[in-house]
């Protein structure tokens, strides 16, 4: 059996005001014709389908237009969420994709968590299980495990030991016989961030971080979501990040993008595969002297990819003006910010217009008392999508 494991297409991601929808739409029809060429029976997408709860139509257009090419070609998937999608909206759709042969699992049924566990039939007749585990935050997991057990048991542990009950009890949907995967969108211990100025930033010790040894010796993969570095984390079973299929932001340049293929037989070691994704926009971040400003930005014309320029400026030295002088140069600049020679920042002349309300709140707090800590980014995060979901008001 033949897997595409792919994550993080984070449709309607917007940089700096720039719309990505338009690449995201280019990379996942490259992942189908990739399917197509590498005889791929199943795929399987480890969260965060969308950049924030409420996506645009045109987001939504290129995912369903992903899922029902698959649907023409006769592959089908498996999908869960992750932090950046809203469940309770992806449910909503779930049985209609279910009609196109994509198996979405949102959230978890607290009566019946083997639900979760899905049935792919290969194109040989092979069975695949996928043991399909959305991202769960801290609150949410407690109110999950609450319910599952009828309100008994204590739920004051860590993290890690309630997400386990649920590993373990996922992990005895598989089939001894046939081929066993876990997906799921977390951050695993030891994984490597990719540098994405919008990701969630999570230490080893954060209390959101999933140990290796958490993981079922009986799934032979386990497909990871959430880290947009492509990385292969643990051996036994192994367990790997796809990766973003683009660049999504400058954190991100310079980052090598592709999916993961995966061969797979009943009781035999998995098969891994990187495969190349071309779709997407190249990012640069560059460094500029004043002094020299304008041979320095010539010499950026040619590339065709999207730059954020930092002009670093002697103190005192006249501003006005820089950031029009930047853009006749370089019009595929999306931000110009201006940096004093000992590194302190000075300005950011890029708009605020076009900022997600996290972005914004970044920004903020950054500039009133310092680095944003993880705990307060992933606390406003959930907040925001508490709201848009109308679970507080």
């Amino acid at each position: 059996m033949r897997l595409l494991h792919t994550a993080d297409f984070h449709a309607g991601k917007t940089l700096r005001g720039f719309d990505r929808t338009p690449e995201i739409r280019k990379a996942l029809l490259e992942m189908v014709d990739l399917c197509l060429s590498e005889k791929v029976d199943a795929v399987l997408v480890a969260g965060d389908l969308f950049d924030n709860a409420n996506p645009t139509a045109d987001a939504e257009n290129a995912l369903f237009e992903f899922f029902l090419t698959l649907k023409e070609k006769g592959i089908p998937s498996v999908s869960i969420a992750g932090n950046h999608d809203s469940a309770r909206r992806l449910t909503s759709v779930s049985g209609l994709l279910g009609w196109v042969g994509a198996q979405l699992v949102s959230e978890l049924n607290p009566k019946n968590l083997l639900e979760a566990v899905k049935t792919v039939i290969a194109r040989d007749g092979s069975l695949l299980k996928v043991a399909a585990l959305p991202f769960l935050s801290e609150r949410r997991l407690i109110k999950t495990a609450q319910l599952a057990e009828g309100g008994l048991g204590d739920w004051r542990l860590e993290y890690q030991f309630k997400l386990q009950a649920f590993i373990n009890r996922l992990a005895t949907g598989f089939d001894p016989s046939g081929v066993n995967v876990l997906m799921m969108h977390t951050t695993l211990e030891g994984a490597v961030n990719s540098g994405s100025e919008s990701h969630f930033k999570f230490d080893i010790d954060n209390s959101y971080t999933v140990s290796s040894a958490m993981l079922p010796t009986t799934a032979q993969y386990v497909a990871l979501g959430h880290i947009h570095k492509s990385q292969q984390v643990a051996q036994y079973p192994p367990a790997v990040y796809s990766g973003s299929p683009l660049q999504l932001d400058f954190g991100e340049a310079g980052d090598r993008k592709s999916v993961r293929l995966i061969d797979l037989e009943p009781g035999r070691p998995a098969q891994i595969h990187t495969l190349p994704l071309s779709s997407g926009k190249m990012l640069r971040s560059a460094r500029v002297l004043l002094d020299d400003l304008d041979p320095q930005l010539e010499a950026l014309r040619d590339f065709s990819g999207l730059l954020k320029v930092v002009v670093r400026v002697p103190p005192g030295s006249a501003v006005a003006g820089l950031k029009d002088r930047v853009m006749s140069i370089l019009p595929n600049a999306l931000s110009v910010e201006l940096e004093r020679l000992d590194g302190a920042l000075l300005l950011e002349a890029a708009s605020r217009q076009n900022l997600t309300p996290l972005e914004l709140f970044s920004r903020y707090y950054t500039e009133r008392r310092g680095e944003l800590p993880d705990l307060v980014r992933d606390a406003f995060s959930e907040a925001l999508v508490a709201v848009e979901e109308g679970e507080l008001v």
